[in-house]
Formats: C-alpha cells, sequence, structure tokens
C-alpha cells in the first residue's frame, strides 16, 4: 500500500503476509484516533465569576449567552500529533506471561513472533522493579519504503495511554534500510493480550535536511509580529491558530 507524502513522493508499507492488507492495514493515523478523545466535546459551559457579586444585569455565575471553553479537542497541538503519519496496528493477537526472568508469548504459528534485547544491552537503563528486564522486541511483518532523503520517526501512538509496555521510539533512515522491529519496555506483570488491530507504531516520515542553529533576543520584527500573532489569536474564540497558520501559507 502506497500514501501520497505530497507532489510525487509517496511511503508505501510492504508485507510478504498478504491477509494483512485486508485484516489489519496501515492507515493514517487520523482513523486511529483515541475513543477518549473521540467521545470528548470540543467544548464546555463555564460560568463567569461564579463567586462574585452580580453584573449590571443581575447575573450571578453566569453570562446571557454561557461563554463555551475549548477542551483539548480544540488544541491544535495534539490534535495535529495524534494525526500526523501513519499507524501500523497490531498484527496478530499476542497473549504474553512473563514473571521477573521469564516472558512468554501464545502466538507461534504466526510467521513473526518476539525476540529479545538481553539485560547486558541495556543494563544502565532506569527500569522500574516491575520491569521485564529485557527489551521485548515485536518482529515486525511490514518493510517500509520511502524516498531519497526522507526518513522515518517511529514511536508509541501519541495520547492512547498504553500502560503495558512503552515501545521504544527511534528513527531509521528508511530510503535505504527497510525492515525494522519494534523493542519495547514491558511495565505489566499481569497475563496480557495485545489484540489485532491495536494501534502499535506510529509512523512519521520527514526529510532530511540540515539546520543553521542560533539562540539569542528578539529583533523589533520579530517583536511586531509576535504582538501580532497574540492580538490575532486572542480575538476570536474559535480556529483562530487555523485561520493564523493559514494566512501564513497563502502569503507563500
Amino acid at each position: 500500500m502506497k500514501f501520497d507524502l505530497g507532489g510525487n513522493k509517496k511511503i508505501e508499507f510492504k508485507t510478504d503476509i498478504t491477509s494483512l492488507v485486508e485484516v489489519a492495514p496501515v492507515k493514517p493515523a487520523k482513523f486511529f484516533l483515541p475513543q477518549w478523545f473521540k467521545s470528548m466535546n470540543d467544548s464546555f459551559e463555564k460560568p463567569t465569576n461564579p463567586d462574585g457579586p452580580p453584573n449590571k444585569f443581575g447575573k450571578k455565575g453566569e453570562i446571557a449567552k454561557k461563554w463555551r471553553e475549548g477542551t483539548v479537542k480544540r488544541c491544535p497541538a495534539v490534535v495535529d500529533l495524534m494525526a500526523e503519519g501513519y499507524i501500523i496496528p497490531m498484527w496478530a493477537d499476542f497473549l504474553a506471561q512473563r514473571n521477573k526472568e521469564l516472558f512468554e508469548y501464545d502466538n507461534t504459528n504466526f510467521p513473526y513472533g518476539v525476540d529479545f534485547h538481553s539485560a547486558q544491552q541495556i543494563y544502565n537503563w532506569p527500569l522500574k522493579k516491575t520491569d521485564f528486564p529485557e527489551a521485548v522486541k515485536f518482529v515486525n511483518p511490514w518493510r517500509i519504503y520511502t524516498p531519497k532523503g526522507y526518513s522515518v520517526l517511529f514511536t508509541q501512538p501519541t495520547y492512547q495511554f498504553e500502560r503495558r509496555f512503552t515501545v521504544l521510539p527511534g528513527i531509521v533512515e528508511t530510503d535505504s534500510y527497510h525492515h525494522i522491529n519494534f523493542p519495547t519496555i514491558w511495565h505489566t506483570t499481569k497475563d496480557t493480550i495485545i489484540e489485532r488491530g491495536t494501534p502499535f507504531i506510529q509512523v512519521i516520515p520527514f526529510k532530511r535536511d540540515s539546520w543553521d542553529f542560533s539562540s539569542g533576543a528578539m529583533n523589533e520584527q520579530d517583536k511586531e509580529e509576535d504582538q501580532q500573532a497574540k492580538y490575532e489569536l486572542s480575538t476570536t474564540f474559535k480556529n483562530s491558530y487555523r485561520s493564523l497558520t493559514q494566512r501564513f501559507k497563502d502569503k507563500g
């Protein structure tokens, strides 16, 4: 399967397990938004000064038309990160069982299973007492291809709040190397099943580039533009960030 990166650039996910394309396909991250987010309202009623004196209209703790304050669902920084890139869902059901020294998984009929990075390989990591001492590595059935000059950031899907394990993030130059496996730090000591289709890896492609760096005080033009942005953001209740960034794009 191919996904357009803009222009003639595409990211490709390929697997030798043909049925995965149907039963657990890679999709844009926007198709895997967590349930807590989808069921949340984008605003809530917030009375003004509930403990203060009545205003000139005799209203106390409310205004004629109640102010609706935005929830995190209106936060573009959160929304854009959750929807960025693509999600590789877990490709098969995995039953995991463990104690302090032994980790077993039950899905040996599937050709891509579990491997390990030994405790010696991560010996200085700040693991919790309940963490399994080795990194549990899931062998990925997907190969990932990007155009020349493009790499991929791999990370645990953001804001999914997975507590049983943490996928270790990393960056790979997927224009030349395509088979990436996913080490995890396993937290839970309970028997657990990762179900097929569970959002497992967020894949964010980006163009490799060199940057000049500076750190210093704002000049007068910077301050003027900063004040203009603050004014635009403070004069509308909704979509002020989108309006500001779109105006900047339109200016070229």
